[in-house]
């Protein structure tokens, strides 16, 4: 009996990394996140408001969540990681389009695509691939913007 390498499913990791699209959604976003934290800098010496911090935290937890779904070798809970990351990602570019939300943009795609693959990888019937990512951004947009509100300024 071979001894147990960590893999779920008999699945064995086929490379170090099993998501390449996840990892750069998730590199992607965090240079996203220190471009938009510069930005807010060098616009002066004015303290930032509340809305700052939540917008920078909710980028790096996407862009956490969207590393630890790359680099996870089970494919449904890397499926689900990389939906969650993206959705949060894709959540956050509608009402920052105006200044991070096309780059923003991408990296949920970029991420989402990552997921996709993982989903079909793992056997996840066609029409859950469908509206899962439909109900994981609805939920992503409501806890947005539940956290925007209370973070005014």
């Amino acid at each position: 009996m071979p001894a147990y390498d960590g893999c779920v499913n008999d699945e064995r990791p086929s490379r170090r990394i099993p998501s390449l699209a996840g990892l750069g959604g998730a590199v992607s976003a965090a240079a996203v996140d220190v471009l938009y934290l510069r930005a807010i800098v060098m616009q002066g010496d004015q303290a930032p408001g509340g809305r700052v911090p939540f917008v920078a935290g909710w980028i790096a937890a996407s862009a956490l969540i969207a590393g630890v779904g790359a680099v996870t070798h089970d494919s449904g809970r890397r499926a689900l990681l990389l939906a969650v990351a993206a959705a949060a990602m894709l959540a956050l570019a509608v009402p920052a389009l105006w200044s991070i939300g096309g780059p923003l943009l991408l990296c949920g795609l970029v991420t989402g695509w990552g997921a996709a693959r993982a989903a079909v990888q793992h056997g996840v019937p066609a029409w859950q691939r469908v509206v899962a990512p439909v109900v994981f951004v609805v939920i992503a947009a409501a806890i947005l913007i539940v956290g925007l509100a209370l973070t005014n300024g």
